[in-house]
């Protein structure tokens, strides 16, 4: 499930000296300019007189994890910051329900989904009908494979507020991981009722449709998807596998080919393009599944038998069957 984090910057009355509140104004239009570093240095420039000025304390934590780095180390640090000022601003005043969504927030991109839950859980308690909270709770509970509870979160959120596009996307992935296909679909269905330029919503909805055995149903979605979005890797990738399973063998494999040249870096790819080629060209077979590897080298082992089995014809039939027609 791809994550959808929605944060939410707490808007707060600025009480302070005449020149506080000339830098927090300042602070406000450098953020408006998405000025993100300029900003943090103005509030900085705030909690260095003032270390308990709750405001500042909130507007640095947002900032901290919006300001754009170059190198993964710098988010993290970043990040790390980002926290410090939310703890912070949760010991000054621990009765603000938006401190804790963010934090919870912070915590989910952080992959720390039973820290996230923890102050999730404080910010639907502090409001119970506080949606974004109950949002990225059930999206943290989902992370942890916990899918009715993520489901009476989304739930609990469609009650306060109904046809949300992210709410009925999340959902969605939650029914499909739980195998309820048709509830995916309805769900994908009323968000391209709602969005009718939604390429995400088509290509999900095709997913459910495959599972639930109507490949030309999700071929003509994954068309609409790549209509709206034509640079959608995924989306010529289940088109690939569709075309395959359907004997236009050509045509598959040029998919592919489109599918790796707009994400070079995706590792199924590679492994359904060497599935596809295991009997006809198991060398072209062997070389998809190396560069899969070195993409994925935490399921090597799997890429590794699969280079095993193109030694032999018996080896190579396996694969093929195996990938594309299970018993």
């Amino acid at each position: 499930m791809k994550k959808i984090i929605i944060g939410v910057v707490a808007v707060l009355l600025f009480m302070g000296c005449g020149e506080d509140k000339r830098l927090f104004k300042q602070a406000q239009l450098a953020t408006s300019k998405q000025e993100y570093t300029k900003a943090i240095q103005l509030y900085s420039r705030i909690l260095k007189k003032d270390p308990k000025n709750y405001a500042a304390l909130i507007n640095r934590g947002v900032l901290w994890e919006r300001v754009p780095v170059k190198e993964p180390k710098e988010r993290v640090k970043n990040r790390n910051f980002a926290e410090q000022d939310y703890l912070a601003a949760i010991a000054l005043n621990p009765n603000v329900a938006e401190t804790y969504n963010n934090l919870g927030a912070l915590c989910i991109d952080l992959n720390r989904n039973m820290d996230a839950i923890t102050y999730l859980s404080r910010a639907i308690s502090l409001s119970p009908r506080y949606f974004t909270a109950l949002m990225n709770r059930a999206i943290a509970n989902y992370n942890l494979g916990r899918s009715m509870a993520a489901l009476e979160d989304f739930n609990k959120a469609e009650k306060i507020r109904k046809n949300d596009p992210l709410l009925l996307l999340n959902r969605g992935l939650a029914y499909f991981d739980m195998g309820q296909y048709e509830l995916a679909v309805d769900d994908y269905t009323h968000l391209i009722a709602i969005d009718s330029d939604n390429a995400r919503a088509y290509l999900e909805r095709a997913r459910a449709l495959i599972r639930m055995g109507y490949p030309s149903n999700a071929y003509a979605d994954l068309e609409e998807a790549v209509t709206i979005k034509p640079t959608y890797a995924l989306a010529y990738y289940y088109m690939g596998d569709l075309m395959f399973r359907k004997g236009e063998k050509d045509y598959a494999l040029g998919l592919l080919l489109k599918a790796k040249e707009l994400a070079s870096q995706y590792a199924p790819t590679y492994e359904l393009m060497g599935d596809m080629l295991a009997v006809e060209d198991p060398v072209s077979a062997t070389a998809n599944y190396m560069v899969a590897k070195k993409l994925d080298p935490a399921h090597s082992s799997r890429y590794d038998a699969k280079i095993r089995l193109m030694r032999t014809d018996k080896g190579r039939e396996r694969v093929l069957a195996n990938r594309f027609f299970p018993r």
